[in-house]
């Protein structure tokens, strides 16, 4: 059984035990599950074994590379050497484990936040690491907003990575504004209707989370009340998901409990 069908099975128990627990006052909790659902999917780019393509919604983040430490969070501060560039951007990397780190100026989400960006919060979506507010040292110089990703490059395979800063609490309307204007990837609309009706992603919100995935190639979905969450992001012949759902008290068995994950 995949994970998507172990999702589907325990699903309704979830549901059940967040009724149960709720109505004891226990505090909520969430689970995430992890899955790839095979799919024709076209991309932008045909990326080199030995390359790497990243890229970022919205575009034109600043691209900066490490080696990774899982001891410390690398900051382009402390080596500005580790700039590659822009998103969308290729490069090279030999195999191994890399931080890959993106920036951009706060005002990029003006039209999401209000200087001086204390209350800013993104949705994490893959990330190693939440995005977050960073203060540059120098004085006078802008605020910037980091997100964190740890890349394990594969020998003799090309790779992708897409870096989605989407507000959180912001609706699929709003967020359109941070996405590209037109369509850089190539999704069949029925397969990913079916995967999003599997999913439990409302008939309404369809429609534009696969205008978001054709723009930008990743995008985020959550209920308004916050108990069901979904991400998917675009592989080359492949769809990469994580769901969270709400549930509370006891965690359900092991087996009922696919690979969880950093969202």
């Amino acid at each position: 059984m995949n994970t998507l069908s172990r999702f589907k099975t325990c699903w309704p128990l979830c549901l059940v035990a967040v009724v149960a627990v709720l109505l004891g006052g226990c505090e909520a909790l969430y689970q995430s599950y992890d899955f790839s659902e095979r799919m024709p999917t076209g991309m932008p780019v045909q990326v080199a074994e030995d390359e790497v393509w990243v890229t970022s919604i919205p575009e034109a983040a600043d691209v900066y590379v490490q080696p990774y430490d899982p001891e410390e969070v690398p900051s382009h501060d402390t080596n500005p050497e580790a700039y590659r560039g822009k998103t969308p951007l290729r490069l090279a990397l030999s195999p191994g484990s890399y931080w890959i780190e993106l920036a951009f100026d706060a005002e990029v989400f003006d039209l999401f936040f209000d200087p001086p960006y204390d209350n800013v919060q993104f949705e994490q979506a893959g990330a190693t690491y939440e995005a977050l507010l960073f203060q540059p040292l120098t004085p006078g110089a802008k605020r910037r907003v980091l997100r964190y990703y740890r890349l394990d490059k594969q020998a003799g395979q090309g790779q992708t990575l897409i870096a989605l800063f989407h507000p959180r609490g912001q609706s699929l309307e709003r967020v359109l504004a941070l996405y590209p204007q037109s369509e850089q990837f190539t999704l069949a609309s029925d397969p990913l209707n079916d995967l999003l009706q599997q999913l439990d992603v409302p008939s309404e919100a369809q429609e534009r989370l696969l205008l978001l995935m054709r723009r930008g190639g990743k995008a985020f979905w959550r209920e308004s009340a916050d108990t069901h969450r979904v991400a998917l992001e675009a592989r080359q012949g492949e769809i990469q998901g994580q769901v969270i759902v709400l549930y509370t008290g006891t965690p359900l068995p092991a087996p009922l409990l696919p690979d969880g994950g950093g969202f």
